[in-house]
C-alpha cells in the first residue's frame, strides 16, 4: 500500500504598508497564530517571501501581542512598516481598535488602531549619536556624492526609536533621486556602528505638504534599499525635534519614489518626545504556504 504524506502549510498574507493602493507602498509578509513556528521556519518563511521584513505574530491577550521580525536573512529587533502591516492584519481579522500592546525585542510598544484603518506604532524612546567626521567622509563617499552635496544646516548622526540608523542630509531632491551607492562600503560602515540603515533624507519634496523625502539603505541586514522605513522615519521626526529643525507636531515623509512605490508616513512627536508612526496598509494577497 502507498505510504501517506503528511503535508503542512501556514497561511502568510502579503500587505502593503504605508499605501491604500495595492502594489505601492512598501510589502511585508504576515503570518498570524505564529507561536508555534520555529525560528527555523520563521527564517524559511522571510526568505521565501522575500519582502524587506515579515512579521510573525502571537497573541498573549486579548488585547496584547508578541511581534518578531525578519528579513531574509536574520531577525531584526523592530520594524515600522511590518508593524504597520500587522495592525492592518490584526484589525482586519479580529476586528480590533482602539489600543493595544505589542511585545517586540525592545519592549512593550503602545500601538492604536483607528476606525478609520490608520495605523499608529508607539516607537522606542529616542536617543542620539554624534557621527565621527572621518565616519562622516566614509558614509559620503560609500554614497558617492560630493561633501557640497550635504546639507550642513541639518543634523548628520545616529539617532534610535528602536534600530540605530544613519541619518544624512542632502541639499536636494534631485541628488537624493540620483543615489547610486556603494552597499557593501555602507554595509561595513553599519556593522561598524551597529546600525540597521543609512538613511538619506532632504527637506526638498516631490508634494506639497510633505516635510522630509527619504530613501533607505539597509545592506547590512540583507536589504540594500528599503521602500519605506517606518522606524527610520521615527528616528529622524525625533531628530529633527530633537534639534530644532522641527517643532514637536504632526508630519507626512515621503518615500518609495525611487523604486516605483511612492507612500507616505505619519510621523508624530509630542512635546515629551513620545514618538509614534503611524500610516494604512492594504492586504494584496493571503495563501498557504506549504512548509514540508
Amino acid at each position: 500500500m502507498p505510504t501517506s504524506i503528511k503535508v503542512s502549510s501556514i497561511e502568510v498574507s502579503q500587505v502593503d504598508a504605508f499605501t491604500e493602493t495595492p502594489f505601492y507602498g512598501n510589502p511585508a509578509g504576515v503570518v498570524m497564530d505564529a507561536a508555534d513556528i520555529s525560528s527555523d521556519i520563521r527564517q524559511k518563511i522571510a526568505r521565501e517571501l522575500n519582502c524587506s521584513e515579515t512579521v510573525f505574530i502571537e497573541q498573549l491577550e486579548t488585547r496584547r501581542f508578541k511581534f518578531r521580525y525578519y528579513t531574509p536573512e536574520t531577525e531584526v529587533d523592530l520594524c515600522g512598516h511590518a508593524t504597520i502591516a500587522g495592525l492592518h492584519t490584526l484589525q482586519a481579522r479580529l476586528g480590533i481598535t482602539g489600543e493595544i500592546v505589542v511585545e517586540t525585542l525592545v519592549g512593550g510598544l503602545t500601538m492604536r488602531l483607528e476606525a478609520d484603518g490608520t495605523a499608529w506604532m508607539r516607537q522606542a524612546d529616542p536617543t542620539f549619536r554624534a557621527l565621527a567626521e572621518d565616519l562622516q567622509r566614509a558614509v559620503v563617499n560609500a554614497l558617492q556624492v560630493r561633501e557640497e552635496d550635504i546639507d550642513v544646516a541639518l543634523p548628520f548622526q545616529l539617532a534610535y526609536t528602536g534600530l540605530w540608523d544613519i541619518l544624512v542630509p542632502l541639499r536636494h531632491l534631485a541628488t537624493l533621486q540620483q543615489l547610486a551607492p556603494q552597499f557593501d562600503r555602507l554595509a561595513a560602515i553599519c556593522r561598524q556602528l551597529g546600525a540597521a540603515s543609512v538613511h538619506v533624507y532632504t527637506m526638498e519634496t516631490v508634494e506639497q505638504g510633505s516635510t522630509v523625502h527619504a530613501r533607505d539603505f539597509s545592506p547590512a541586514v540583507g536589504v540594500n534599499e528599503d521602500p519605506h522605513t517606518g522606524t527610520a522615519s521615527g528616528a529622524l521626526g525625533a531628530m529633527l525635534v530633537h534639534t530644532g529643525v522641527v517643532q514637536p507636531g504632526s508630519y507626512v515623509f515621503e518615500q518609495g519614489w525611487s523604486v516605483g512605490r511612492p507612500g507616505r508616513i505619519l510621523v508624530q512627536v509630542t512635546p515629551d518626545m513620545e514618538v509614534f508612526v503611524g500610516g494604512k496598509a492594504i492586504t494584496v494577497f493571503r495563501t498557504q504556504l506549504r512548509t514540508s
